[in-house]
């Protein structure tokens, strides 16, 4: 696993088990996606959150062609885009992630 998706995984890894702490009813899973999106012929790694009783997934992508920004995608399972935003790496922390969480599994 590259450095990069092994941190960013890391951090959401931290960030759920925050979010889980303060909204324990809601169960999220995490999933690394390095060599799914790969074996498609998508230059990219990416960290899921899926919050499956809500049919919501948070997909954060790292791109081979811009490697110090993520991708932030939000919609379901199924892979429904909603919207989507792009940051600087550099900017994503744990609680970033947690108030995205928020936003989308709570609200």
């Amino acid at each position: 696993m590259k450095s990069k998706l092994q941190n960013l995984s890391e951090l959401v890894a931290r960030a759920g088990d925050i979010f889980e702490s303060k909204a324990g009813a809601i169960d999220t899973l995490m999933g690394i996606m390095d060599k799914t999106l790969r074996n498609q012929g998508i230059p990219a790694d990416a960290v899921t959150i899926d919050c499956i009783p809500l049919n919501k997934r948070i997909v954060i992508l790292l791109h081979d062609d811009k490697p110090d920004f993520v991708s932030i995608a939000l919609g379901n399972k199924e892979g429904d885009i909603y919207s989507s935003s792009e940051h600087e790496l550099s900017t994503i922390s744990e609680t970033k992630i947690v108030e995205i969480m928020d936003v989308n599994f709570i609200s």
